[in-house]
């Protein structure tokens, strides 16, 4: 296989662990509307493991065939006309709202809402203090919401949102061009990229 394949394969499955990264418990359900009991959020953590894992499967299968195509800064463009779109398109599919947030988006439409920031804040407490990271459910009014951590988890993921000498000169220049006010660069190894968020109707 040529080299640059190589390099291609290695990126997906950077993404892969970044996306896909989570603990193997799950937190207690917080109650923000009315309550459900540990059995409830217990199946909706699984159910929520499996959807974001499905999702995930979804993105990177057409990510892959844009990295192999046409390399990363190939890739950063499909991610900008694609990835919302895949996302809603598996929503509908499963009757929950899909959606990867964070605090240093690269797309504003992936912002952090109130609650978001309080799960997301929880999480990278849990990091700073070594303790492993959980997925999380929330029970809200009309809405019960399912958190999964994102970390970076190799490398390669680097090259899109390491530091100035790590990231791949062609998708940092897509990434100037398309994400004029990006947050998402300037990551090390092991910290918190975002989460993946599913709202289920109640």
């Amino acid at each position: 296989m040529p080299k640059k394949n190589h390099i291609f394969l290695f990126l997906i499955w950077c993404a892969l662990w970044m996306v896909g990264f989570s603990g193997c418990k799950n937190r207690e359900a917080r109650q923000d509307g009315p309550s459900i009991d540990s059995l409830q959020a217990l199946n909706l953590s699984s159910l929520g493991d499996s959807i974001s894992t499905a999702a995930q499967g979804a993105l990177m299968k057409q990510l892959m065939q844009a990295m192999q195509s046409k390399g990363p800064g190939y890739a950063v463009n499909f991610c900008s006309e694609q990835a919302i779109p895949i996302t809603d398109s598996l929503s509908q599919s499963y009757g929950c709202d899909i959606k990867r947030v964070a605090l240093r988006n690269r797309n504003p439409a992936n912002a952090l809402t109130e609650t978001d920031k309080v799960v997301y804040d929880g999480f990278e407490r849990d990091l700073a203090n070594g303790v492993s990271l959980q997925s999380q459910v929330v029970a809200q009014q009309g809405t019960i919401l399912f958190y999964k951590p994102i970390v970076l988890a190799m490398p390669a993921c680097l090259k899109c949102h390491g530091n100035s000498n790590e990231l791949d000169p062609a998708a940092y220049a897509a990434i100037q061009t398309l994400y004029p006010e990006d947050k998402a660069i300037g990551f090390g190894m092991g910290e918190l990229r975002g989460m993946w968020r599913l709202a289920f109707p109640r």
